[in-house]
C-alpha cells in the first residue's frame, strides 16, 4: 500500500513555507521536501506588501512542484493566528430517558454551541471535554448511555480576507482543491500529547514578527490571541541603539548570552564592514533584555484579557524562533512573568527546531485528516 502523500503551505510572520511528506516508521514524520522564501510579512492581521504576496507563494509552489512530481491535488494552509479568532461556549442536552450518545447528537451540539461572525469563515472545530451526566468526563462520549451530555466546544475562524487572498493567488496556480488550519491548532495536537493537553497547556510562539499565545485543553484552544512583536524586533532595536547594519545585528543576536553577568570590559566582536567591531556586552544584553520584557508583557496582557482562567503552576511553554534561540531568553520571559518557562521538545524529523513547529505541525495535521 503506497504512503500517504501530502502538501502544505505555511505562513510564518518571516517566511513562506511549502513541505510534502508522509508517514515514517513508527508514526514519525518523512519530510520529502521544503522550501521556504522570505517575504514582508504581516501586521496586526494584514500583509505588509500583499502585491508581492503572489509572487513569493508562486515562487513556494513551484518548488512544491518540483518534489511533489507535479502540482499537489490537495493542499493544506496553515492560517497564522493575527488572522484568526476563537471562541468557546459550553453547551449541554438533556433527552427524556437514557440513550446512547450517536453522532447526530454530537453535531447538534456544535451546531447549537457555534455563532458566525461577520467577515470570518469557521475552519477547525474540536472538543474541550465532554461531560456525560454530572461529572463522568469521556473523550469520546458517541456511544455511551446516559441521558445528558455537556460539552465544551472550541471553533476557530479565519479572516475571510486572508482566505479570499490566498485562495485567489492557489486558484491562479491552477490549485483548485485546498484547505485551512490554524497553526495554533495544529501545534497543540502535534507538540502535546492528549495527557499534557488534558491537564492545561500555555503555549508562546514567539516568531520574527508576531507572538501567538494559547491556551489549550482537551482538543480544543480555550483562548487564543496574538500581538505583533518578535524577535525581528529585538534585531531592529541592537541596529538602531548600537547603529550597525541589521545584517551585523542579526549576526550579534546570535552571540548573546543572557545568562551570565558580563565585566564591564567585557564584549561581543563582530564584523561590520570587514573589521572587527567590539560591542559591549552589557550594553547589547541590556537592549535584547528590553525588548523581551517588553514582550512579555504583551504576553501577560493576554492572560488578562483572557475569558477562560489556568491553574497559576502550569508553566508556559515556548516555540517558535523568536527568544527560545537566544541564550537566556526563556529566563528573561519567566522572570517577568513569574512562572516556569519551557522550550517546547520538538517531536523527532529531519527538521525538529522551534523555528519548524508550525510549518511541521501543519504538515501533521494534513497526515492526520
Amino acid at each position: 500500500m503506497a504512503r500517504k502523500e501530502v502538501s502544505i503551505l505555511d505562513f510564518g510572520s518571516q517566511k513562506i513555507t511549502v513541505l510534502q511528506g508522509s508517514r515514517d516508521v513508527n508514526n514519525s514524520i518523512n519530510i520529502r521536501g521544503k522550501y521556504s522564501e522570505n517575504y514582508e510579512g504581516f501586521i496586526d492581521g494584514e500583509f505588509i506588501e500583499p502585491k508581492k504576496l503572489e509572487t513569493v507563494v508562486f515562487s513556494c509552489l513551484t518548488h512544491l512542484t518540483e518534489f511533489s512530481i507535479g502540482k499537489p491535488k490537495i493542499l493544506t494552509i496553515g492560517v497564522p493566528t493575527e488572522f484568526c479568532y476563537c471562541m468557546c461556549k459550553t453547551v449541554k442536552k438533556t433527552f427524556q430517558n437514557t440513550k446512547k450518545i450517536t453522532r447526530k447528537d454530537i453535531d447538534f451540539l456544535y451546531k447549537s454551541a457555534f455563532t458566525a461572525i461577520k467577515d470570518h469563515t469557521l475552519i477547525n472545530q474540536d472538543s474541550v471535554y465532554y461531560v456525560l451526566g454530572e461529572n463522568n468526563k469521556v473523550k469520546n462520549p458517541i456511544g455511551c448511555l446516559d441521558s445528558k451530555i455537556t460539552a465544551c466546544l472550541s471553533f476557530i475562524l479565519a479572516d475571510n480576507t486572508f482566505i479570499a487572498q490566498v485562495s485567489r493567488i492557489l486558484l491562479k496556480f491552477g490549485i483548485e482543491k485546498f484547505n485551512f488550519v490554524s497553526s495554533t491548532y495544529a501545534q497543540s495536537l502535534y507538540l502535546f500529547d492528549e495527557e499534557e493537553r488534558n491537564k492545561y497547556v500555555l503555549m508562546v510562539d514567539c516568531g520574527y514578527i508576531t507572538t501567538s499565545v494559547s491556551l489549550l485543553r482537551g482538543n480544543g484552544i480555550l483562548n487564543l490571541s496574538s500581538f505583533s512583536l518578535g524577535g525581528g524586533h529585538i534585531i531592529a532595536d541592537l541596529s538602531r541603539c548600537l547603529k550597525i547594519p541589521f545584517d551585523s545585528a542579526q549576526t550579534l543576536l546570535k552571540k548573546i548570552v543572557l545568562s551570565i553577568e558580563p565585566d564591564d570590559n567585557d564584549t561581543y566582536d563582530i564584523m561590520v564592514d570587514k573589521k572587527v567591531i567590539p560591542i559591549s556586552m552589557k550594553v547589547a544584553n541590556a537592549i535584547v533584555e528590553s525588548r523581551i520584557e517588553v514582550i512579555a508583557q504583551g504576553i501577560q496582557k493576554s492572560f488578562n484579557l483572557w475569558q477562560y482562567n489556568f491553574p497559576d503552576f502550569i508553566p508556559i511553554h515556548l516555540t517558535g524562533g523568536g527568544i527560545s534561540f537566544i541564550k537566556g531568553g526563556k529566563d528573561v520571559l519567566s522572570r517577568v512573568l513569574g512562572k516556569n518557562v519551557e522550550i517546547i521538545s520538538m517531536p523527532y524529523s529531519q527538521f525538529n527546531k522551534t523555528n519548524y513547529s508550525s510549518c511541521v505541525a501543519v504538515l501533521n495535521y494534513a497526515l492526520n485528516v
